[in-house]
């Protein structure tokens, strides 16, 4: 076991790219929701009712989200609107709120932000706008596209950093430092 407490978010094969959306739906509930309670730790962790799956919790100065936003095929059109809706509502409402508090956010979301995204990350009141506008640096990990890739500057946002994960067992492990003393406070070593 873990010595430090583990997350996990939804990717599309344990969900929607499924051949039975709601079976790999309910494995994915029963093994790995709340898989951060198995822990004794101190994160006061923020979880949004219908979007359980998703949290987020500060710790250290540092705002970190992890959110049910994923690549692949929509099972639901519909339904992925209405999520990113509530996810981007609650996004923006933590980093208003805790603006004081923070001084780096984080955001671990599966997808590789695609036109199926666009109304989370790229519309006009979108999180890339929102990003810019409170001006605080913006560290977006994903593991969809998986390779490498390192991109500063996302969405033409100065403060936004988004980092593409290599596929699982083949990715070296990284590391993030995140010091929020610096001037530039992330800092993410591969390990190879």
């Amino acid at each position: 076991q873990s010595n430090i407490p583990v997350f996990v978010i939804p990717g599309d094969n344990d969900i929607n790219d499924c051949a039975d959306f709601e079976h790999g739906e309910e494995q994915w509930t029963k093994h790995f929701r709340h898989l951060d309670k198995n822990w004794d730790h101190s994160f006061f962790v923020t979880r949004w009712g219908k979007l359980e799956e998703s949290f987020a919790f500060l710790k250290h100065r540092i705002l970190l989200f992890g959110l049910n936003i994923v690549g692949g095929s929509p099972h639901s059109d519909s339904e992925w609107k209405r999520r990113h809706t509530e996810h981007l509502h609650r996004v923006k409402e933590l980093m208003t709120k805790l603006k004081d508090e923070y001084d780096v956010a984080v955001l671990l979301a599966h997808a590789s932000p695609s036109s199926n995204h666009a109304d989370f990350f790229e519309e006009e009141d979108g999180l890339a706008s929102f990003v810019k506008e409170i001006g605080k640096p913006f560290l977006h990990l994903h593991g969809d596209d998986h390779v490498w890739a390192e991109s500063e500057g996302a969405f033409d946002v100065d403060n936004y950093m988004m980092v593409s994960l290599d596929c699982g067992e083949i990715a070296s492990p990284i590391k993030v430092e995140i010091d929020t003393t610096k001037e530039n406070p992330i800092k993410i070593i591969r390990e190879d």
